[in-house]
C-alpha cells in the first residue's frame, strides 16, 4: 500500500463542517465551477490558533478548549493544507473579487453542516503593499486578526448550546483602509476540537469615494412562501442621491434577476425541493452605482410532499463500552422542527427537542455493533427522510483495541477496533472527519491487522 500524507483523503460528497457562501469564498466559487465537490467546499479544516504554527498549544482565553493540531503552513493557508483543495492556494491576481470600500462594513455569512461549539471567529487582511504573485503566507497578513467575533462561555462541556453557532451566522466585519486587490481570511475556531475552518475570499478596494456616493443597501431581505418549486424574496425600498433604478438579486454568489423599481418583492421559480440557496440583494441607481451588498439569507426548498428536509451529517463525537454520543446538522422545514426521533436498529430509542442537535444513548453492550438514523418531526406531524445511516462499535471494556473515535488525535502506532476488525496506525493524525476512518476511501492512515 502507497502512503501519503494525511492530508490526502479520498474526494466525497459528504457534506462537512462549514464554508463562507456571501461574500462567495474562493472556494465556493470553485464548487460552482465543478473544481471542488461539496465535501471538499466544507473541508478547509486545519490546526486552530493562526498565525501559529505548532500544535499542542491551549487557548490562551479559555485553556480547558482541546488543544490544537498543527494549522496550515504558509503556501498552504487557502487549502487548509488539504490535498483536495490544493488549486486554491495558487498565487496570482486572477481569483473572482468582490467589490468593497474602506470603512464600509461587510456581511460574511457562514453556512454551517454540522455545528461545534465556537470559540471564536479571526478575521485577517492582507497587508498593505503585499505581494499577490507571492503564495499566501503569515507575513502577508500580519500578526493578528483585524476583527475578532468571541464565545466567552467556558469550560465549552458546560455551554454545549450557548457556545453553537446557527446556521448561518453573520458578521459584520468593519474594513480597515486597503486599497485595490486584498485578501481576507476568515478563521472559525471550535472550542471541542484541536481545528479550526479556514476560508479565504477576494476584494477588490474601490477608492474611497467611489466616483460619488452610492445608494443605501437595501435592508429586510427575507423569504416567505417557500415550496418545494419557489421561494417568493420581499425587502425594503432603498434611496441614495439618485433615484433608484432597479434592484439586483444575486443567488448563490450569481447574479439571478435586475427587479425594476419600485418594486419590492420577486419570485423564483427556479429552485428545485429540498435545495438550499443563498440570496443577497444590491440596489443600483439611475447613474448606474451600486450599493453595498445586504445581509445574505439561506433558504432551503421543501421536500416535494412538504416534509422536512432530512438530518444532515450523522456522526459519533466519541464512544464509551456503554453508550455513543451523537451530532447531526439541522433539518429544514416550513412549520418548526418539533422533535428529533433516534433510531438504533430500527427501533425508536429517543427523542430530543427540534432545537437540539445531539443525544447520548446509554445502556448499550460493550464491543458491540449499533446502526442509527435520526429523522426529524416538524409542527404538522410530518416526518422526514432519514439521515445517513451510522455503523459505530462501543468500546470493548479493558481492550487494547478501543473504538475509533471522531475528533480523536492517533499518534503512529496506535490500536483501534472499527467495523469488525482491528487496525493500526500508520500514519500520526487527528481524525477530524469521518472519511478517515479505517477501513474507509484509501486507508493511507490505517493498517488492518491480520
Amino acid at each position: 500500500m502507497s502512503q501519503r500524507s494525511p492530508n490526502t483523503i479520498s474526494r466525497s460528497n459528504a457534506p462537512r463542517h462549514g464554508h463562507v457562501f456571501s461574500p462567495a469564498s474562493r472556494a465556493y466559487f470553485a464548487w460552482q465551477k465543478g473544481l471542488l465537490d461539496e465535501g471538499a467546499l466544507n473541508q478547509r479544516e486545519a490546526g486552530k490558533h493562526f498565525p501559529e504554527t505548532s500544535a499542542g498549544l491551549a487557548d490562551p482565553f479559555a485553556p480547558d478548549d482541546v488543544l490544537s493540531a498543527a494549522p496550515p503552513p504558509d503556501g498552504k493557508i487557502a487549502s487548509a493544507n488539504q490535498l483536495t483543495g490544493a488549486l486554491l492556494d495558487e498565487p496570482g491576481d486572477h481569483w473572482q473579487k468582490h467589490d468593497v470600500r474602506s470603512g464600509e462594513t461587510l456581511p460574511v455569512s457562514w453556512h454551517f453542516t454540522a455545528n461545534h461549539p465556537a470559540r471564536r471567529w479571526d478575521y485577517f487582511l492582507t497587508e498593505t503593499g503585499w505581494d499577490s504573485s507571492k503564495v499566501l503566507s503569515r507575513e502577508q497578513f500580519g500578526n493578528t486578526p483585524f476583527y475578532t467575533v468571541q464565545n466567552n462561555w467556558q469550560p465549552f462541556w458546560k455551554y454545549p448550546d450557548e457556545l453553537k453557532p446557527p446556521s448561518p451566522t453573520t458578521h459584520e466585519v468593519p474594513l480597515p483602509k486597503r486599497e485595490g486587490y486584498q485578501v481576507l481570511l476568515a478563521v472559525y475556531v471550535v472550542a471541542d476540537t484541536g481545528m479550526a475552518f479556514y476560508q479565504v475570499i477576494d476584494l477588490d478596494f474601490g477608492p474611497e469615494d467611489g466616483g460619488g456616493e452610492r445608494p443605501e443597501t437595501p435592508t429586510g431581505l427575507q423569504s416567505s412562501d417557500v415550496t418545494d418549486r419557489q421561494v417568493v424574496l420581499t425587502w425594503n425600498e432603498s434611496s441614495g442621491p439618485h433615484p433608484i433604478a432597479f434592484y439586483r438579486l444575486t443567488r448563490n454568489a450569481v447574479t439571478t434577476v435586475d427587479v425594476d423599481a419600485p418594486l419590492q418583492a420577486w419570485t423564483d421559480r427556479t429552485v428545485s425541493p429540498g435545495s438550499t440557496y443563498s440570496y443577497y440583494i444590491c440596489a443600483v441607481d439611475d447613474h448606474g452605482k451600486i450599493s453595498a451588498p445586504s445581509r445574505a439569507i439561506e433558504v432551503r426548498t421543501l421536500t416535494e410532499n412538504g416534509a422536512p428536509t432530512a438530518p444532515l451529517h450523522l456522526h459519533s463525537m466519541g464512544e464509551t463500552p456503554n453508550s455513543v454520543s451523537l451530532m447531526w446538522g439541522a433539518s429544514e422545514s416550513a412549520v418548526p422542527i418539533a422533535e428529533y426521533i433516534i433510531v438504533r436498529d430500527d427501533n425508536e430509542v429517543g427523542r430530543v427537542n427540534g432545537d437540539l442537535t445531539a443525544f447520548e444513548d446509554t445502556g448499550l453492550m460493550p464491543h458491540t455493533d449499533y446502526r442509527y438514523v435520526v429523522k426529524a418531526l416538524d409542527q404538522n406531524d410530518k416526518v422526514s427522510p432519514p439521515s445517513n445511516v451510522l455503523s459505530i462499535r462501543t468500546i470493548g471494556e479493558g481492550s487494547e483495541y478501543p473504538a475509533w473515535a471522531l475528533s480523536t488525535k492517533y499518534e503512529k502506532g496506535a490500536r483501534v477496533s472499527h467495523v469488525g476488525n482491528n487496525w493500526s496506525c500508520i500514519q500520526a493524525h487527528v481524525s477530524h472527519v469521518p472519511e478517515w476512518a479505517p477501513g474507509e476511501g484509501d486507508n493511507v492512515l490505517w493498517l488492518k491487522e491480520i
